[in-house]
């Protein structure tokens, strides 16, 4: 009997020490897990830009802003894919807004996407865009969020109605006691008066609860994030340096073509003066000129010669 004991009890001892080890293991590849996913999220700053969940701030219309800076070639394709993505959603939780690309005269590119997206889904996709700009060698520069509390309008609009419709019933029940028919006109004036209260009102609630439903947010791309070294906020000091040069040139080869415009005529005018003074026609008018001048008279023969 007592070495059945024994067993027992080593038996016992055996199975909770394996369940303590398994229960460690397990703890262990859950903290392992948190730790990738945490090291995921903070490994670079763009991974941990900041978001707000709408049920932490239930009537509140949040506006995202995003600012990326991206090699030129590569802006129209991450600007492609933030559209796709959005598109993929449906027009019932994304809607495209507005998009902007222009290139100037360095080939630099500067776009913008506008959407209106789910409130419950901004931060998801906010966090998706940044990682596609990564993916399109980018890097994030700002992000923006701003808020505008609804809940003083809606409560107002509330107010308002409800004390419209208390207001409506007390005249209603005064126009059908009324008799007189001025007093009727004013009864009616005043209840048409309360009902398009009542409809501003409503109007305002609507437009509010329609900023909470739908979330602004706004891409802002940015070129020359390529070939440019640290410090140096993104552009190639090399390339700056060349097209500084050509800019002089062109303006110096400007000034030069402007300036040659404006004096050139005025050279040809001197030019055709002298050119006009030197002939024989010229000539001519000086030695007639010089003559009138000092008096002489042309000599004139004798009838005795």
């Amino acid at each position: 009997m007592r070495k059945w004991v024994i067993a027992a009890a080593a038996t016992l001892a055996i199975g909770v020490a394996s369940c303590s080890q398994g229960a460690e293991e397990e703890r262990g590849e859950d903290l392992q897990t948190m730790d990738v996913a945490e090291d995921s999220s903070a490994g670079s700053p763009a991974s941990r830009a900041p978001g707000i969940t709408p049920t932490a701030a239930p009537g509140v219309a949040f506006a995202y802003r995003y600012g990326f800076r991206l090699p030129d070639a590569n802006i129209s394709a991450a600007q492609e894919a933030h559209a796709a993505a959005c598109e993929r959603l449906g027009l019932t939780r994304c809607r495209i807004t507005g998009m902007t690309y222009q290139l100037d005269d360095r080939d630099r590119v500067d776009a913008t996407l506008a959407l209106a997206i789910d409130p419950l889904l901004a931060r998801g996709f906010g966090r998706d865009a940044i990682a596609v700009v990564e993916k399109q060698e980018g890097r994030l520069r700002y992000a923006e969020i701003t808020g505008e509390d609804q809940n003083p309008v809606l409560d107002e609009a509330a107010r308002r109605e409800g004390s419209a419709a208390r207001t409506i019933a007390q005249l209603e029940a005064d126009l059908a006691k009324a008799g007189d028919e001025n007093e009727r006109v004013r009864l009616r004036e005043q209840i048409r008066q309360l009902r398009a209260d009542i409809q501003a009102a409503q109007s305002a609630a609507a437009e509010s609860e329609a900023k909470i439903r739908r979330t602004p947010m706004t891409f802002d791309y940015r070129g020359g994030g390529a070939g440019a070294g640290r410090g140096f906020a993104g552009e190639n000091p090399v390339t700056e340096a060349w097209y500084l040069f050509v800019d002089s040139l062109a303006a110096m080869v400007s000034i030069g073509l402007k300036a040659l415009a404006v004096i050139l005529p005025w050279l040809l005018l001197v030019l055709l003066l002298v050119l006009a003074f030197r002939s024989r026609l010229g000539q001519g008018v000086r030695n007639w000129w010089n003559g009138r001048t000092d008096g002489h008279q042309p000599a004139q023969g004798s009838a005795e010669e």
